[in-house]
């Protein structure tokens, strides 16, 4: 894993400076929050396949986000999350940003920083307080078998990773698998964002790619321009598209680098559509990608797939809720055999219940299933059924 030791000093730095900001000007003000997940659960092998590259889950006994928001001028904002769990060992910055809002007349602002990822409609509905089940979808969490720190060398090398991103993450392997959005991990970057009604948009750079954040080191040349774009033309009704481009290729593979070609021929490309619809007390929201990588030795490689999500008011307090999703992957030729996809196909499904038994405290009742498709071979499924608490404080 690389190191984030550059977004604790950046942490450390904008701690330091709300400091002098607070003795300066009387107007800055501090507001620390925190999150507490509790969660129970069964079944051992669904927890591995939520793991994020981070070897935390949503399904941990406990994690612990702590937040600093800070207005230190007229329309300048900074924002400070980390985040502390059982197998996360050590707290680090999973965001350090500023938002400045130059006309408070406009809903249009300039966030710089390590910053959330500026594609989809996931991010804000990702923390316990706002996720109506305890999982997250497979497009933001699940790792590919695309290793991200060494090259296969051939579509048979390939082949033998297929399966195996998650159980890297869980094991502790030498590769680890890359996501099509790695939520757990965001990266440096600048977004310009806001609305002008109907229309909402995001639109900026950042230093690495949704698969490949980097915000602490530079070990890929050049940067990826992604964003969103959306309208909301009922108020019950949102949709928007999203998409990411740019180099993925890190300068340590320069090993396998085939002759005349350069790191920034190899790109990472993402194209996302969402859906939001509510009416009463019924919510549903849907996302939908397609993804590709350029390799070196493998060609392009591909994936599609999306989730479905409900959540159904019982009452002022209580809700159901349910999630499918799915994830598929192209075909590729082994040197033996018929063709086959890439990775092993997967779906997810998740059943919940909630209560929210005061303001600050949600409690939350999930099944979860994940199904592996591993051509040729039986399905897999793991089962998990898991208690959670969520307590804002």
């Amino acid at each position: 894993m690389r190191d984030t030791a550059q977004i604790a000093r950046i942490t450390l730095l904008t701690l330091a400076l709300l400091g002098v900001s607070a003795r300066a000007n009387a107007e800055v003000t501090l507001q620390a929050r925190g999150l507490l997940d509790l969660c129970f659960n069964t079944g051992s092998q669904a927890h591995d396949r939520n793991l994020t590259t981070f070897r935390d889950s949503n399904f941990d006994p406990y994690r612990l986000r702590l937040f600093l928001d800070a207005s230190v001028a007229d329309g300048l904002e900074i924002y400070v999350q980390t985040l502390l769990s059982e197998n996360n060992v050590g707290a680090r910055a999973d965001g350090a940003y500023a938002l400045w809002t130059p006309w408070k007349s406009r809903d249009l602002h300039l966030q710089a920083g390590n910053i959330p990822w500026p594609v989809g409609t996931w991010a804000p509905r990702k923390y316990s307080d706002k996720n109506p089940l305890i999982g997250e979808p497979l497009m933001y969490q699940h790792h590919t078998s695309l290793p991200w720190n060494e090259v296969p060398m051939g579509i048979d090398e390939l082949l033998a990773y297929a399966g195996g991103g998650q159980r890297q993450i869980a094991t502790g392997g030498g590769w680890v698998g890359m996501p099509v959005v790695d939520d757990r991990w965001w990266d440096a970057g600048v977004v310009a964002l806001g609305s002008v009604r109907p229309i909402e948009f995001a639109l900026g750079v950042t230093q690495g790619s949704p698969g490949w954040p980097e915000p602490g080191s530079e070990d890929t040349p050049g940067q990826s321009v992604l964003g969103r774009i959306g309208i909301t033309p009922a108020p019950a009704v949102r949709l928007g598209i999203s998409g990411s481009y740019g180099p993925w290729i890190p300068r340590f593979f320069a090993y396998a680098l085939p002759p005349g070609k350069k790191f920034a021929d190899f790109k990472e490309s993402l194209a996302m559509a969402d859906l939001e619809l509510q009416g009463g007390r019924v919510e549903l929201h849907s996302e939908a990608f397609v993804k590709s990588w350029d390799t070196m030795t493998t060609g392009t490689l591909r994936l599609h797939g999306g989730y479905v999500e409900t959540r159904v008011g019982l009452g002022a307090i209580t809700w159901l809720a349910a999630r499918a999703e799915v994830m598929r992957f192209s075909d590729v030729t082994p040197s033996a055999g018929p063709a086959r996809p890439w990775d092993d196909p997967l779906d997810r499904y998740e059943l919940g219940a909630g209560l929210r038994a005061s303001r600050e405290v949600n409690l939350k009742l999930s099944v979860q299933r994940d199904v592996k498709r591993r051509p040729g071979q039986p399905i897999e499924n793991a089962e998990a059924l898991s208690l959670a608490a969520s307590i804002k404080f």
